[in-house]
């Protein structure tokens, strides 16, 4: 058990700790720090997911239908569940209750999952889970997160009010999302690409972890960090609540132990950087934000150790 804890852990802490150690070094600035992550979402990361997923062989695909639909529906209900608490029962702003809902149901399962989830349920496993959870947040939590947010903006803002109709058919161009579905495609046709082709792909899409967390680092470094009632209750949510409530529903509905091992494990990832992303593009509470980010990130080495050891 120690020992597959510190194997899904000590990257995670190694490589922040680089990205951290680069920032305050100024070897890196904000600007490098886009180009870094646009190399990720645009190339790396897709192609990780395309590579995994071509691997999996059709029978193991299938069987982690159940672990998809939990990750989805669940990061999906957080989200809608955290905006309405925060807007309705504490009276929070339209535009802060949207950055708060997506930091407590919008964990970062494709950058920090890529590197924890494989050595904990298996690469099939992490590879659906990983993929489960960018749809959700590209197709559905990012969607929402733009119209709420250019709803709300100032009526000087750059930002144009945009439906989701209109950023949900945007977001099936990008990579991130096509990538997963072509190899899902291919898999359920078996049809099968030469290895050789593959390994190739996956020289770059084995990057997508690392350079991913080594920028996420640097984001913690960069940013102004105020540790508020807000960001620890939003912190709370994100790294204990929702995770122990998933596992709670999903043994209600009787998934199988693997099932929910995998499940519980992604959803406890911390905070995702499109937050902190949106809350700079659209000047909202940018300080909370990246405190957000910074706190669940330190806490997570704690937070997901625990559920680690409690789903094993």
């Amino acid at each position: 058990m120690l020992s597959n804890i510190l194997a899904a852990m000590l990257p995670l802490v190694v490589v922040f700790s680089l990205g951290y150690r680069a920032g305050w070094h100024k070897d890196f600035n904000g600007e490098q720090v886009s180009t870094l992550n646009r190399m990720v979402m645009l190339y790396a990361f897709p192609l990780n997911l395309f590579v995994g997923i071509t691997n999996t062989p059709r029978a193991i695909l299938a069987e982690q239908v159940p672990l998809a639909v939990s990750v989805f529906s669940l990061m999906c209900a957080s989200f809608v569940m955290a905006y309405f608490m925060s807007r309705h029962v504490f009276r929070r702003d339209a535009s802060t209750s949207t950055l708060q809902g997506l930091a407590i149901g919008a964990p970062s399962v494709p950058f920090i999952g890529s590197a924890m989830l494989p050595p904990l349920i298996g690469h099939s496993s992490a590879t659906v889970a990983i993929s489960a959870a960018v749809f959700a947040m590209v197709l559905v939590q990012t969607p929402l997160c733009f119209m709420l947010l250019a709803k709300n903006a100032d009526a000087g803002s750059v930002t144009t009010p945009v439906s989701v109709r209109r950023q949900i058919l945007s977001s099936l161009e990008e990579p991130i999302v096509w990538a997963p579905i072509a190899a899902t495609m291919l898999v359920v046709m078996n049809l099968h690409l030469p290895k050789v082709l593959l390994d190739s792909l996956g020289l770059l899409g084995n990057a997508a972890a690392g350079v991913a967390l080594f920028a996420s680092g640097i984001v913690l470094f960069a940013q102004r960090v105020s540790i508020t009632l807000p960001v620890v209750m939003t912190v709370l949510a994100r790294n204990l609540i929702v995770p122990a409530v998933s596992w709670g529903v999903l043994v209600l509905v009787g998934m199988p132990h693997d099932t929910i091992r995998a499940a519980v494990l992604a959803l406890s990832i911390p905070v995702g950087t499109v937050m902190v992303i949106l809350a700079v593009r659209f000047r909202v509470d940018e300080r909370e934000a990246a405190s957000t980010l910074f706190l669940s990130a330190i806490l997570s080495v704690l937070t997901m150790t625990l559920f680690i050891a409690c789903t094993g």
